[in-house]
């Protein structure tokens, strides 16, 4: 098992996941979505409906792909409690990029 990339809170080292997920939060989750197989567009919907919700199933879908260490009550902890943190820490360990 491994840890993520970077930790919760070294979310403003990621400028861009930052002010995308501080701005508009429905896309980081959609294309978080993309890139664990699901659907980009009904995330950026469920996003705006009830943010908590997605972030915490798109975090426990990157643990299970990248093997990362935790358990589902950390995920609703800390999707429920640090949603831009949460967004930028997955959005970190995909590896994606937007504004290349």
């Amino acid at each position: 098992m491994s840890e993520f990339k970077e930790g919760l809170f070294k979310c403003f080292w990621n400028f861009e996941g930052c002010c995308l997920s501080w701005y508009c939060p429905c896309l980081v989750s959609g294309f978080i979505a993309r890139e664990v197989g699901e659907n980009f567009f009904l995330f950026c919907l469920f996003d705006i409906l009830f943010p908590p919700g997605p972030i915490i199933y798109l975090r426990h879908k990157v643990r299970e792909q990248h093997n990362i260490e935790g358990s589902i009550a950390e995920d609703v902890l800390v999707g429920c409690c640090c949603i831009c943190c949460s967004q930028v820490q997955s959005y970190t360990e995909l590896g994606i990029h937007m504004m290349r």
